[in-house]
C-alpha cells in the first residue's frame, strides 16, 4: 500500500491545518464586528506558504532553491500537471506572482498604486478578496492531484 502524501510530507499536512485553523477563525468575523482579531496577514501569508509547497511536493525533484511560487506555476503547467482557471495561464500567473511578492516585501503601497487606490482602499477593497482568490487557486489546485499518489488525478 502507498503511503499517503501527508504521511510522507508531515510539514505539507501541518501548513494545511494550519491555514484550515485561520481560515475558520478569519470567517467567523461579520461586518461590522471589531476586526482587532481578524488574521488577514496571517491568512495571506499562510495561503502563499502552503501553495508553493504543495508545488514544490508536486514538482519534486524537478525543483531547485531559487524557484519560486510564479516559477512552480509555470512549471506545473508546462508540463500539463496543472490546469489554471483562467483561459491566460501567463496573465493568471503573473497577477499570483503580484499578489506573493507584496506579501512578502511587504509592499503594499505599489500594490495600491497598481489598483489606482491609497492604501487604505486597497486593504478596504483589495486585499481580502486577493486572499480569497489565492484560496481558492489553492483549492483548484489541489482538488487537481490525488491525496494519496501525489499525482494528477486522471480526468482533471
Amino acid at each position: 500500500m502507498t503511503e499517503a502524501l501527508r504521511d510522507r510530507h508531515p510539514e505539507l499536512r501541518q501548513l494545511f491545518l494550519e491555514h484550515r485553523n485561520v481560515r475558520a477563525h478569519n470567517l467567523g468575523f461579520r461586518d461590522g464586528d471589531q476586526q482587532d482579531g481578524l488574521l488577514l496577514f496571517a491568512e495571506a501569508a499562510l495561503v502563499c506558504l502552503v501553495l508553493e509547497r504543495f508545488l514544490r511536493v508536486i514538482l519534486a525533484p524537478d525543483v531547485s532553491d531559487n524557484d519560486t511560487l510564479y516559477n512552480l506555476l509555470q512549471r506545473a503547467v508546462a508540463k500539463r500537471q496543472l490546469r489554471l482557471p483562467w483561459s491566460d495561464s501567463n496573465e493568471g500567473t503573473q497577477r499570483i506572482k503580484t499578489v506573493r511578492n507584496t506579501m512578502l516585501h511587504g509592499n503594499f503601497e505599489q500594490a495600491a498604486a497598481e489598483c489606482g487606490c491609497t492604501v487604505s482602499e486597497y486593504f478596504r477593497n483589495q486585499f481580502a478578496a486577493e486572499t480569497e482568490q489565492l484560496f481558492e487557486l489553492l483549492e483548484h489546485v489541489v482538488k487537481q492531484f490525488d491525496p494519496v499518489t501525489g499525482r494528477t488525478r486522471q480526468g482533471q
